[in-house]
């Protein structure tokens, strides 16, 4: 605290401090909040006897009147591609082989991802990366209860070697993830966005998020999940473009 206390206000403190302590140590570990939500979407388990998942819906940016079909597609262990488009201005691809990260952007043309953009591809083409795993991190701590997309939520902060901070929100009643906070990189620096998952659904034992919206400061997106196959993909399926496997090739 910066500014200076009166008397009164800190005999005030001494009073509140014991009960603060006693709210603090009663918060939930971010492990028993993780452990919950893994167990509720189906755990390791519901992975283990899958090769490949396939996500189709929809995706859409409100407010620029656009919306498109989009698929999301994870071979284990984490090959990955992303497909949708912004409608007359071409399509949006992005994808992990396995060792590369790269995208397809419109106007921009193919580009072979490093740094943190790669590493955020690569986490996500981690078959098993939407299960928790806190040794990614360097601190991770449980930091109170407060309102999240609407609902009474317990925030986790989590923090890389890097110093790059997350935020995850756990559902108090539910127990599910509501959503998360967090920097992205882009082509013009840093961008924090906020992620709200909502509709939880159940496929074949594993239960998804059908609605995933993020905001930032430039726009909202909206990804509507409305099928989820199993074992249909090969190693094809989840290829770079051609244009991305020859700047691959030129990689020193």
């Amino acid at each position: 605290m910066t500014r200076s206390l009166r008397p009164f206000v800190l005999a005030a403190l001494v009073a509140v401090v014991p009960a603060a302590t006693a709210t603090a140590q009663s918060l939930p570990s971010p492990e028993q909040l993780a452990a919950r939500h893994d167990s509720l979407v189906g755990g390791r388990a519901a992975l283990e006897r899958r090769q490949s998942i396939r996500l189709a819906g929809a995706f859409s940016i409100p407010d620029a009147g656009i919306e498109s079909p989009l698929e999301i597609l994870k071979l284990r262990p984490n090959k990955y591609l992303f497909r949708t488009s912004l409608g007359m201005m071409g399509e949006i691809l992005s994808g992990y082989d396995g060792t590369n990260a790269w995208a397809v952007q419109p106007g921009a043309g193919p580009i072979v991802l490093e740094g943190e953009s790669a590493r955020q591809v690569a986490d996500q083409a981690d078959f098993f990366g939407d299960l928790h795993d806190y040794s990614r991190f360097s601190r991770v701590e449980t930091v109170g209860e407060e309102e999240f997309g609407g609902r009474s939520a317990w925030r986790v902060r989590m923090v890389r070697a890097s110093g790059d901070t997350l935020y995850e929100f756990f559902d108090v009643e539910r127990g599910l993830t509501l959503g998360s906070e967090t920097s992205v990189d882009t082509p013009t620096g840093k961008l924090r966005t906020t992620s709200l998952l909502a509709d939880y659904e159940d496929f074949d034992g594993l239960k998804v998020a059908t609605r995933i919206e993020q905001r930032n400061p430039q726009f909202r997106m909206v990804i509507l999940v409305t099928k989820v196959e199993f074992d249909t993909l090969d190693e094809a399926a989840v290829a770079p473009p051609e244009a991305v496997l020859e700047l691959i090739k030129k990689k020193p």
